[in-house]
């Protein structure tokens, strides 16, 4: 009997050994953000506590990346992040983090052993992470148009500076957000 429960237990390790290693997950999200309709008008906070509306971006295409330090599929991502920020144009794109973290100093210190230069803000009680977008998955990317649209989002992480990626960005800041639908973990 012992025996068995050992083995259940390393069951249940494994399955949630599993689940870390897919993402960051409670279960899917739900459908809050419609494609075509207004990005909620959110305000962000900086590590220094600076408040940034996302409004602010407008005229360029947002790639919104929502990710923690306790989230391995997030940490993975992050410098193919950083290699897109430097590889788009910073006049028509921003790409900017939200941290779900609730420490500021090691967020800003994760941020600069990774030698990511590009925005990030704190969700230090997840109430915008939760409470507007919806996330039940971490990483998660949304799509806000250079009108402050919603174009889309990739639920999950992925490798952001291939070139189908860039190409889907570039068409998408064009009005064609097909591409960008169709990335893989898109919806």
């Amino acid at each position: 009997m012992a025996r068995l429960q050992l083995l259940w237990r390393g069951g249940g390790w494994a399955m949630a050994l599993a689940c870390v290693l897919a993402g960051c997950s409670g279960s899917k999200p739900p459908d809050r953000l419609v494609d075509g309709q207004p990005f909620p008008p959110l305000s962000l906070t900086d590590i220094d506590g600076n408040k940034v509306s996302v409004a602010s971006f407008q005229g360029k295409l947002v790639v919104l990346n929502v990710w923690a330090t306790w989230c391995p599929p997030c940490r993975k991502e992050l410098p193919s992040l950083q290699r897109l920020s430097r590889t788009l144009d910073e006049k028509r794109f921003a790409v900017i983090g939200l941290s779900l973290d609730q420490d500021d100093v090691l967020v800003r210190e994760y941020l600069i052993d990774k030698k990511v230069t590009y925005p990030n803000f704190i969700d230090h009680d997840m109430r915008i992470a939760n409470g507007v977008l919806g996330m039940g998955v971490y990483p998660d990317t949304f799509f806000i148009g250079p009108d402050g649209i919603f174009v889309g989002r990739v639920v999950g992480a992925m490798q952001w500076d291939d070139p189908r990626v860039v190409r889907a960005l570039e068409a998408a800041f064009q009005g064609d957000a097909t591409d960008l639908r169709a990335l893989p973990h898109a919806s």
